[in-house]
């Protein structure tokens, strides 16, 4: 073999893009960025695959024509994932452009491999020389540089101030991974007008190459893992749905008519789910307020405030639960509905609120509930 890149490696990689490839298919997406995306993965594999059957690292081996072939084909998608991201044309019409620079990437590999055989059938060397087919294959090599297209894009989340620090990240490694593409490139382009630095560059183009498929590869799992970590119900407003689950259910059990129905477009999504049981929740100790018991004058000194304690938040968690008791016994109310004792003044602290009021709510409910189970057995005892 005559790749610079060892066989572990290189095959490492192919089975780490293969796997994240894979992943991706799996869980769908018909998007026209998913579909981009999708196919530059393809292309990347194609492209390692041919690179590790090259028996020389010159251009002279048909392998390395595919090859380059195939990196004209990445250079397409590439540049319509920029226009898209870039917002300057529609999805559909950049996934009709896709199609249309596609085949004249084909055209161009078709071009460079037949122009490669007549070469040698003619007895005529194959390499990257100003002149002939040599010419034809740095032109065409030379198209790849549309990956400054991304790197331009990826520069505005660079400029802009309240860009959150992952996003920053990732436009710098990928600024960095496509310099290092570039860079490989800009070299063969020099031996093409130059002649130097001596030797084939192919070696190291496929060393760039296999190094920027692999960041590329990273960069598109994040969304990846992300979907994952959705589906999985690990995401943050999953996770705290679920904490807040009892908390809603025994509410909207005593005041069920508050309950929204579902929303077939946004029902599956977190966030929605998280936003629609805050608000039933609200809604419900709303209703709930006229039921509340009689306070302490502890209580009654701490109603118009947050709360400050485990033991403020229990005793209304108490009166919460009775409340929705004797609602759900036919009881008359206990008169006109005070403040709530949860005060917010934004969403983040009204969850949180929300979310400690649910963190005491289990114990709570056990202390109301036991008392009226054991009077239920002492009724029953003889």
């Amino acid at each position: 073999m005559s790749s610079p890149i060892p066989g572990v490696v290189a095959w490492a990689v192919i089975g780490y893009v293969t796997v994240l490839l894979s992943a991706r298919f799996w869980l769908g997406g018909g998007a026209v960025m998913d579909r981009l995306v999708n196919h530059t993965g393809l292309w990347s594999i194609a492209t390692l695959l041919i690179y590790r059957c090259a028996s020389t690292p010159t251009i002279d081996d048909p392998a390395n024509q595919l090859a380059l072939g195939c990196v004209l084909m990445i250079t397409t998608y590439q540049y319509s994932i920029g226009r898209l991201v870039s917002a300057d044309s529609e999805p559909d019409t950049v996934w009709r452009h896709q199609r249309n620079v596609a085949l004249l990437a084909l055209t161009a590999t078709v071009s460079i491999v037949l122009a490669a055989a007549a070469a040698r059938y003619t007895g005529r060397s194959v390499d990257l020389r100003l002149a002939g087919v040599g010419l034809g294959i740095g032109c065409a090599f030379a198209v790849t540089y549309n990956t400054f297209v991304l790197t331009r894009i990826c520069l505005g989340p660079l400029r802009d101030v309240d860009s959150p620090r992952a996003a920053r990240i990732v436009c710098t490694v990928l600024i960095g991974s496509n310099a290092v593409l570039s860079g490989a490139h800009a070299l063969s382009l020099s031996q093409l007008a130059t002649g130097w630095p001596d030797g084939p560059q192919l070696s190291l183009v496929q060393a760039a190459f296999t190094l920027w498929v692999a960041i590329n590869a990273t960069l598109h799992a994040i969304p990846l893992v992300a979907e994952l970590v959705l589906r999985a119900g690990m995401d943050r407003a999953t996770r705290t749905c679920r904490r807040l689950l009892p908390l809603w259910r025994d509410l909207t059990a005593a005041v069920p008519e508050i309950v929204m129905p579902v929303d077939a477009r946004h029902g599956s999504d977190p966030a929605t789910r998280l936003l629609r049981m805050i608000v039933e929740i609200r809604d419900a100790m709303l209703h709930l307020g006229a039921y509340l018991p009689a306070e302490t004058g502890e209580t009654q000194r701490n109603t118009v405030r947050e709360h400050e304690s485990d033991r403020e938040l229990t005793d209304y968690a108490h009166r919460l639960i009775r409340a929705a008791q004797a609602r759900k016994a036919g009881l008359p109310r206990a008169g006109a509905p005070p403040p709530l004792s949860v005060v917010a003044h934004d969403f983040d602290a009204e969850l949180s609120h929300l979310i400690d009021l649910a963190r005491i709510w289990p114990q709570a409910k056990a202390a109301v509930e036991e008392p009226i189970a054991q009077r239920a057995v002492d009724r029953r005892s003889p």
